[in-house]
């Protein structure tokens, strides 16, 4: 089947992403979770979709085509869409349906500006972790380094979301980490959106993360906040730049 395996006779796999075991994976931060559910692989397959473009803006998603794609049922993808709507990526609207939600410019902005000083507060809030180890954020920067030789977006992408990720078990703010989990879809999808302009270098992605790396494990709350705000503006701008043209 394209894009996602799926089990007909089970809502929940043996086995998933990230590492899980014996079908459970540890939260960040507290307890154990199910490994990944067939609604959440649904939601992850469309998300996708939606975050690199290929579902754009305002189009509607049919549920029914959906279901025969991937071989599986309508109420299966009626749930993943209720997910996709807490992921901040669709809106359901009565009589019509799910749509991808619009990104006009002054959305961008409002999102980036809410965005931006969330992650200026967590970076910060890890730059005063006295004792952390910030190793799992080092290796995330090597493999940024990595994906910048290779040139490879998908791959970036994925290694700036790890070096986030790292620092959830060390910042102990479960609401914190719980908000911006569900924001982080549509900050990529933001991301997809910056990298398409040509103004756009894959090297000022790295020479953030090293900076902020830096500015963290120096326990530099300051610097921290002067980074990330400028880095989560020039990505707004670029965002709105590809947007228009």
């Amino acid at each position: 089947m394209p894009g996602i395996a799926v089990q007909r006779s089970a809502e929940c796999l043996s086995s998933a992403r990230q590492g899980a075991i014996t079908g459970i994976r540890m939260s960040a931060n507290m307890g154990f979770e199910p490994a990944v559910s067939l609604t959440e692989q649904i939601a992850d397959h469309i998300g996708q979709q939606i975050i690199t473009g290929r579902l754009e803006p305002q189009q509607r998603i049919q549920e029914l085509k959906i279901a025969g794609d991937l071989g599986v049922s309508r109420g299966s993808v009626r749930e993943a869409l209720l997910i996709l709507e807490s992921r901040h990526l669709i809106e359901i609207i009565p009589r019509r349906g799910a749509v991808v939600n619009g990104l006009e410019a002054g959305e961008i902005t409002n999102f980036c500006e809410l965005y931006t000083d969330l992650l200026t507060s967590f970076f910060g809030k890890l730059a005063c972790e006295r004792g952390a180890n910030y190793s799992q954020l080092r290796n995330a920067t090597e493999e940024i380094g990595r994906a910048v030789e290779e040139q490879d977006l998908e791959t970036l992408l994925g290694a700036c979301q790890a070096f986030m990720d790292s620092g959830f078990p060390l910042v102990n703010n479960f609401y914190l980490a719980s908000v911006l989990r569900g924001l982080n879809p549509a900050g990529l999808r933001l991301a997809h959106m910056a990298a398409c302009h040509s103004d756009y270098d894959m090297r000022d992605t790295l020479r953030y993360h090293h900076a902020l790396l830096d500015a963290i494990e120096r326990h530099d709350e300051a610097r921290v906040h002067e980074l990330v705000g400028a880095y989560g503006r020039r990505q707004g701008h670029l965002a709105i730049r590809s947007l228009t043209g």
